[in-house]
């Protein structure tokens, strides 16, 4: 049976996982969903009793659909991207609810389900999931009310503490200009430009450390971060401008993140924490799609190899 791959064209992270699975003799089809339809071609079909066939053909080759043991939805495009038509939103939708349609029909397993990468995508229900999961989490506004903010940054002032602002999207730091790093906010911040949108305020925590605790099924990597400059946002630095060290967690954490990611109904995730000095893990950001590759060549962690081995397991 075959592992589908649906992601862009140039990611190497997906190559070493596609170069692993190979070297298991597992077959693999690796597409961009941007190319249908056009380069992709789709059939599908189900029948009065519910039984679905048809097929997927790239110019890589073809796979039919009740041979897809798994899905990994790395960075998959849009269907329809390029389409040059009056009509290219309309085709655009019916494609997506058609390959989308097709691949959930097919009982395959998911690395990650699309509706839970939908989910997982929003900040304020990942850190009330994390709070309900037992994780803790920073005390955290969102707000486009600048009296709002101003009690809140002077809540934190008052208790000897501060605030940081950071984006609500999270959208990864390649990404510009939709990224903001986390910063400081200062003691005299003027709040009145929150009106325009909305804007993340979270509590300050210390830390002595970050950790980036990389999640695939059952398996956890977890990779100790110190950046060696002064900078609240490591994410923005170059993987040699840090510190890395692959550690352990606790048996609490470890138990904590499962109820998340079952609570979230993921099977990977790459989640940030902050590492105060007394050494509790404060839960930061989940990304359910995050990069893990830079972790893996700087700490020697087997992730990309823990990732073929769960897409290689055969469907119940």
């Amino acid at each position: 049976m075959t592992v589908l791959v649906l992601t862009c064209e140039e990611d190497v992270t997906a190559d070493a996982v596609v170069l692993r699975l190979r070297g298991r003799g597992v077959p693999v089809l690796r597409c961009d969903p941007a190319d249908f339809p056009g380069r992709i071609d789709l059939a599908v079909r189900v029948t009065p009793d519910g039984e679905v066939t048809g097929h997927l053909a790239t110019p890589a080759g073809r796979v039919a659909l009740e041979e897809i043991r798994s899905v990994w939805v790395r960075r998959p495009g849009t269907p329809g991207a390029h389409v040059a038509s009056e009509q290219r939103a309309w085709i655009t939708l019916e494609c997506e609810r058609a390959l989308w349609g097709a691949l959930r029909a097919t009982g395959a397993r998911w690395m990650n389900d699309p509706d839970a990468l939908e989910r997982s995508r929003h900040k304020l229900w990942q850190l009330a999931t994390a709070a309900r999961a037992g994780l803790r989490v920073p005390d955290t506004l969102v707000t486009t009310d600048a009296d709002e903010a101003a009690r809140f940054q002077k809540a934190y002032a008052d208790a000897g503490g501060g605030l940081v602002v950071k984006s609500v999207t999270g959208r990864h730091p390649r990404n510009p200009p939709l990224t903001l790093p986390t910063a400081a906010v200062p003691p005299d911040a003027d709040f009145t430009g929150v009106a325009a949108c909305a804007t993340c305020l979270q509590q300050r925590v210390p830390k002595r450390t970050d950790l980036r605790l990389t999640v695939v099924g059952d398996r956890c990597f977890p990779a100790y971060v110190t950046p060696r400059t002064d900078t609240l946002d490591w994410r923005f630095l170059p993987p040699d401008a840090c510190e890395w060290v692959a550690g352990e967690v606790s048996g609490s954490l470890r138990a904590a993140v499962r109820r998340y990611l079952d609570m979230a109904q993921l099977t990977y995730a790459a989640i940030d924490f902050a590492i105060d000095p007394e050494g509790v893990p404060w839960f930061l950001e989940a990304n359910a799609g995050g990069q893990f590759l830079f972790a893996e060549i700087e700490t020697g962690m087997p992730m990309a190899e823990a990732i073929a081995a769960w897409l290689a397991a055969r469907r119940e």
